[in-house]
């Protein structure tokens, strides 16, 4: 979008004031920190499932984010915010020890905690959307809200068949 606002700052129709809007350093690095831990959810949840197809698809969608980790981090670096940037927690991640409590509950249960995540990773890129950007950032930020989206569907199907074919499995007679 061509502004003349810096990079980041806020939509004109934002009603909230100036001091509870983040920087646009610290939105850049809120979205680092949340996709590195929706990286490492999706790696422990790919850990945790015997289909090859979904580990496969989980295994890449952990890729998809560490993917914007790396260009978050990339612009944070380049505008000097390095000490913003996004780094692997020293305990458990929150996102990841969601994912290893849901688990053992069964595949419906796991596919339910990634889809909250990624309700929550969708959010927060439809909110940092809503600040003014450059050309640059802003379809950066687009494309990442895309793949955000696609995991998002994907979830949503996977977890509507899992819950079908467990429903099945209950109602079928024992042999």
């Amino acid at each position: 979008m061509d502004t003349d606002r810096p990079r980041g700052s806020p939509a004109p129709q934002e009603s909230a004031s100036a001091s509870d809007l983040l920087a646009p350093e610290e939105v850049l690095a809120t979205l680092a920190q949340l996709d590195l831990e929706s990286a490492l959810a999706y790696e422990a949840a790919a850990g945790l499932v015997s289909d090859p197809e979904i580990r496969g698809t989980l295994g890449g969608f952990a890729r998809d984010h560490r993917l914007h980790v790396e260009a978050l981090n990339g612009v944070l670096e380049t505008e000097g915010e390095g000490v913003l940037a996004a780094r692997e927690p020293e305990h458990m991640p929150l996102l990841a020890g969601l994912a290893r409590l849901s688990g053992p509950i069964g595949p419906e249960a796991l596919a339910l905690a990634l889809l909250a995540n990624e309700q929550l990773t969708n959010l927060s890129y439809e909110d940092a959307l809503a600040y003014e950007w450059d050309a640059a950032s802003e379809r950066m930020l687009e494309g990442f809200r895309a793949d955000e989206e696609r995991h998002m569907r994907w979830l949503s199907d996977k977890h509507d068949e899992l819950t079908r074919a467990a429903s099945e499995r209950q109602q079928s007679p024992p042999a």
